[in-house]
């Protein structure tokens, strides 16, 4: 295909391009001359630096992601080391999450505070430690979070509003009305957001073969895999599926940069500029100009009407994260 040519031709460095892109304001006029020379949104495309990189951000699900920003609460975890408490905030966080789980359900299982759960800790050296302890003794260990809430509650990265709304988990089985909300969302082929989404398809030769792999393993509801028609389009592609949207999703790396995540709010409809959903190059080029203290007064979060799914929300609120750690200009860490 020509568009595929062009990419190509570019040759653009990755990691020089978005360096480049975001740091400096007579670089990223090296990005505009770029657009004068080719179509805007494939000189968009490369300097967000999907092929050969991005592909394998990924997200292997049922996974935790957690805010990187510097706090009063990850400092006291780790005793002074901040990434040992980041690990010992989000093993806690989970601990108290599968106890808070396990107790709405003791009616039904006849759980009691003796009750055991397998967990695994880190200690603030970085030790991994894995015991089953009860119920109760998880939530004495877990007390120790009660005094940290108040500063949590007024913290700029608490994404989801509510204690440690900074970490964001997404499990499994993926519902199939989860699917069917992610799916719909991929914005359409002759908007940016869906021409960077189907050019990464493209380029990272996503055939959803992973996905499948996950299907028969009971780890999403749907089977077969869901999909969606798509209108005619530069890239002769009649519909995309959800193996197709979540192959990405399900390799991981250790984190998540802002111009990633950016990437990613672009692709799903899912941030605002000035009000307006980004649908050309231009659009976008707009949201990667503004500068951090200008992210949160000109982008908003757009996900439309919260829906009655548990699977949903845990995508809305991946989401969530994304957006607030692109506004903060900080990185998120992925725990799989």
């Amino acid at each position: 295909m020509a568009v595929l040519n062009t990419h190509n031709n570019l040759c653009v460095n990755a990691n020089a391009t978005i360096w480049h892109f975001q740091r400096s304001r007579t670089r990223r006029s090296r990005l505009e001359r770029l657009c004068e020379d080719v179509e805007p949104w494939v000189a968009l495309y490369n300097a967000f630096s999907v092929k050969g990189y991005f592909p394998q951000l990924g997200l292997l699900m049922p996974i935790d992601t957690i805010i990187d920003f510097p706090c009063r609460v990850k400092k006291d975890l780790g005793h002074g080391d901040m990434r040992a408490g980041t690990k010992v905030l989000a093993e806690l966080v989970r601990a108290r999450e599968r106890c808070e789980a396990a107790r709405a359900r003791a009616s039904k299982t006849r759980l009691t505070d003796d009750s055991p759960i397998r967990v695994v800790r880190t200690l603030p050296t970085g030790v991994q430690v894995e015991r089953t302890a009860t119920i109760g003794e998880i939530e004495a260990e877990n007390a120790v979070l009660n005094a940290h809430v108040p500063v949590c509650t007024n913290c700029p990265v608490n994404a989801l509003r509510r204690p440690f709304g900074c970490i964001a988990a997404v499990a499994y089985p993926i519902t199939k009305p989860a699917e069917r909300w992610l799916i719909d969302r991929v914005e359409p082929p002759d908007a940016i957001g869906g021409a960077l989404c189907l050019q990464n398809i493209a380029d990272a030769a996503i055939d959803g073969e992973r996905t499948r792999e996950y299907r028969t393993r009971g780890l999403f509801q749907a089977f077969p895999g869901l999909d969606r028609d798509l209108p005619s389009n530069r890239f002769d592609k009649p519909e995309i599926t959800g193996d197709e949207v979540f192959q990405p999703l399900l390799l991981a790396n250790d984190k998540i940069v802002p111009w990633q995540a950016l990437h990613v709010l672009l692709w799903f409809g899912a941030v605002k500029l000035d009000d307006a959903i980004p649908k050309t190059a231009e659009d976008a080029m707009k949201l990667t100009r503004l500068e951090p203290a200008d992210r949160a007064k000109r982008a908003k979060l757009y996900l439309g009407t919260p829906e009655a799914d548990a699977g949903i929300d845990q995508l809305r609120n991946l989401l969530k994260t994304l957006f607030v750690a692109w506004v903060r200009d900080v990185e998120i860490l992925i725990d799989t």
